[in-house]
């Protein structure tokens, strides 16, 4: 009964509703601040609280996935999470609602590292292809909550229906994956050795989590702040500049689709590479671009495009290479990722709004060159490594 075939299936669901529950937020922020009394500015919180409660779940799941195995997590994480977004939906006070908030931040990153942890592990031979799979059906499921938030907004004036179908789906995978889901514990394999130090003494692990911390920073930055930017620099209105923005959400939907498909052909490494060079190319692009409407939506493309394989390859080779305590390491790379999401975007819009549109982008563009750099480290010291081991093996 619990079979990979059954453990993917069940993965891509809870991903499609993750997806629609992440991205609807944004749409239903008009109605949470009449829910509540309260300004949108005051229920903009809500993010931070959001992401204040992934970052402590991903701090601290790693070492329950590493001991007990993903599905016990996964059911608590889809629990707290189902129960912190009724709770968002229905309050009636901004403090009950942040505490909400908190709560199925927690339930989102539990669940977050918990389906990237499993499928890497039950796919451990092709860990590339699956996790930028799942990570393809969450980028559907953030593409179609919006789309149906549009339409119950503008037929009963309210998104909020959306988060409570999310929370159906959440609430009715939970039975299917106590029957049907695999849940392997961390096995030691001949992975990255540190002299019997923790591993989380390796350069390595920190590396690679410097290039998510820098990745979701240029990722969420892109997704805030691309319509502001197209306003100030280019003849557009909103609705199309929030277009060009569901492009680049389009864009990075399928770039990991296509990276699934790449990922039983090309290595981590090289898929990783070749990601990162055409983010830097499309970020310089942008860059070089302001005030031209056609290389500013190529640019955005491209850089949507090539960020979608970045997070779930650079996931899956940091769960290869510490194979005997992968939860608690992919937990921290996953932390130091949610970190980057916090204080990059903010930058953006500070250096936007006071020193002018161009700057800010060019941001963009040294973020996706740094990658690059700090990746070349990575492959660099991750050979000499090999070497290590092979003559101490000798």
């Amino acid at each position: 009964m619990r079979t990979p075939k059954a453990t993917i299936i069940l993965s891509c669901i809870v991903f499609i509703a993750l997806g629609i529950l992440t991205a609807t937020i944004g749409p239903v922020l008009p109605n949470l601040a009449g829910n509540t009394l309260s300004t949108l500015e005051a229920v903009g919180v809500i993010f931070t609280a959001l992401f204040l409660g992934a970052f402590l779940a991903q701090i601290g799941c790693g070492s329950l996935i590493d001991r007990f195995g993903p599905r016990p997590v996964l059911i608590g994480g889809l629990l707290l999470m189902a129960t912190g977004m009724l709770g968002v939906t229905l309050s009636r006070s901004l403090p009950f609602m942040l505490a909400s908030g908190l709560l199925a931040g927690l339930g989102h990153g539990a669940v977050d590292i918990g389906i990237n942890l499993l499928v890497a592990r039950v796919f451990q031979d092709r860990s590339v292809a699956a996790v930028n799979l799942v990570n393809f059906f969450f980028g559907v499921g953030a593409v179609t909550g919006p789309a149906i938030a549009s339409f119950t907004i503008n037929r009963w004036n309210t998104g909020i229906p959306v988060i409570w179908m999310g929370v159906g789906v959440v609430l009715a995978t939970i039975p299917f994956l106590a029957i049907f889901l695999l849940s392997p514990v961390a096995q030691s394999d001949r992975t990255v050795k540190t002299q019997d130090k923790p591993f989380f003494h390796s350069p390595l692990l920190w590396i690679a989590g410097m290039i998510l911390f820098l990745y979701v920073g240029s990722e969420n930055s892109m997704g805030g702040w691309t319509a502001e930017y197209m306003q100030r620099t280019t003849p557009v209105a909103a609705d199309q500049a929030a277009l060009v923005v569901s492009g680049f959400w389009m864009t990075l939907t399928f770039g990991r689709l296509f990276a699934a498909y790449l990922g039983t052909r090309w290595t981590s490494d090289r898929l990783l590479a070749v990601s990162l060079s055409g983010t830097g190319i499309g970020g310089l692009i942008l860059a070089c671009s302001t005030g031209s409407l056609p290389l500013t939506i190529l640019a955005v493309l491209i850089i949507g495009f090539f960020f979608g394989p970045i997070f779930p390859t650079t996931f899956s080779i940091c769960a290869s290479m510490f194979q005997g305590s992968s939860g608690k390491a992919t937990g921290l790379i996953v932390a130091l990722a949610s970190l980057g999401g916090m204080f990059l975007p903010p930058l953006q819009g500070i250096i936007l709004t006071r020193m002018g549109a161009n700057p800010s982008v060019w941001l963009i563009a040294i973020y996706g060159f740094a990658m690059i750099i700090v990746n070349f480290v990575r492959v660099r010291m991750g050979k000499n490594s090999e070497t290590a081991i092979d003559v101490v093996s000798e």
